[in-house]
């Protein structure tokens, strides 16, 4: 099978996981098992909160006035009458996130007390929801943000210094909810699925009933049955990929080599979300930067080819979900006189792939539980 077929049916198959992914059948199912309720409330924060909140209405019906949904600029949103839709920045906050934010904690105070409140929690709600604490003001708030994401550190890094200045966050939303009781459930977009890192924890506090409905390494699963039925022979790894740039890419160099010499050659999948430090001015992402940094290690092989891919589909560039490389991709750019090592040092990895028609644009469907990376020998 030839590396652009190969490709089309990798593509193909991300396409489907996400569709299949997006039921979020596992929240309708715990969803079902509610009692009944004449005062429910619906809340939907973070980059999936449009589709998580579409899910949850199949089964079970919020009090009318009481369902909220908070996604990022151009994220889906629900079409329903009962939902109030609200959108602000991502990932740095802007205006849009405190008014949305206050507005919310606002309604959580206003919640009668046999309110039963199902909070739908995904990644990316750390900017999405925030209010400053005092003396911080948006502009810290801004300035810091952007500070953290220039270093490269990772969620759990970041959330931990984010703390320090919210009004929401490690908890503090839920004391603004007086109703008679609160239960989470999480798209995990974090390493252990820790409660207190997805979106900084804004209702992770005693008492709560907290439940994780899906992560990266179930994503994967349902991408290793598409690619499957497409007639791969696949290898799902269950470890969470945080380490830094190099240690990942000598990984799986040693993961191509084992598997170059199966005789089933698999293809290997495996998925996390690692740190990339910017040390330039140019264009490209997590998976952009780290698909171009295999490239010579592929090149040591006649078509091995691999793939990084971001499920929330905006890999630092809103229309961007990641890129591919194959044995062939560094001698296509050389040809071009491109140098691999300066687009790397100018943290320009999309420009130089997207010249190759090798960037992968995002799709109708993402969900944010990191990236995801496909290795074929």
């Amino acid at each position: 099978m030839k590396n652009q077929e190969r490709i089309q049916k990798i593509k193909d198959s991300l396409t489907g996981a996400l569709r299949s992914f997006c039921r979020f059948e596992t929240l309708q199912e715990l969803l079902r098992r509610l009692p009944q309720s004449q005062s429910r409330a619906l809340l939907a924060i973070g980059k999936d909160a449009g589709r998580m909140m579409d899910a949850a209405l199949k089964t079970i019906s919020p009090t009318a006035g009481n369902a909220i949904c908070l996604t990022k600029y151009g994220y889906y949103l629900p079409q329903d009458e009962r939902i109030t839709c609200l959108q602000a920045g991502h990932p740095v906050p802007d205006e849009n996130t405190v008014k949305h934010s206050r507005t919310i904690l606002n309604w959580l105070k206003n919640l009668p007390q046999d309110a039963e409140l199902n909070v739908l929690l995904s990644g990316g709600g750390s900017a999405l929801f925030e209010v400053p604490k005092a003396p911080y003001d948006l502009e810290d708030v801004i300035r810091i943000n952007k500070e953290l994401l220039a270093k490269g550190l990772d969620i759990k890094e970041m959330n931990r210094v984010r703390v320090t200045f919210s009004e929401v966050k490690a908890g503090e939303a839920a004391k603004h909810f007086k109703g008679k009781s609160i239960r989470v459930y999480a798209l995990s977009d974090v390493e252990n699925d820790d409660p207190n890192v997805i979106s900084s924890g804004p209702f992770t506090t005693d008492g709560v009933e907290y439940r994780l409905i899906g992560n990266n390494y179930s994503f994967r699963q349902i991408l290793k049955a598409e690619l499957e039925q497409r007639g791969f022979e696949v290898i799902n790894l269950q470890a969470f990929e945080s380490s830094d740039l190099d240690t990942l890419t000598e990984k799986l160099k040693q993961l191509l080599a084992e598997s170059a010499q199966s005789p089933a050659r698999p293809i290997i999948l495996s998925g996390g979300e690692v740190p990339i430090q910017v040390t330039g001015k140019g264009l490209g992402g997590r998976c952009t930067h780290l698909a171009l940094s295999m490239a010579p290690i592929l090149a040591q092989y006649e078509s091995a080819l691999f793939v990084a891919f971001a499920t929330d589909g905006s890999d630092n560039l809103s229309d961007v979900a990641g890129a591919w490389v194959d044995s062939y991709t560094l001698g296509k750019l050389q040809d071009k006189g491109v140098a691999i090592t300066q687009v790397l040092r100018n943290s320009d990895s999309y420009t130089a792939l997207n010249s190759l028609g090798q960037a992968i644009s995002t799709s109708e469907y993402h969900a944010n539980i990191n990236d995801v990376y496909i290795l074929a020998p």
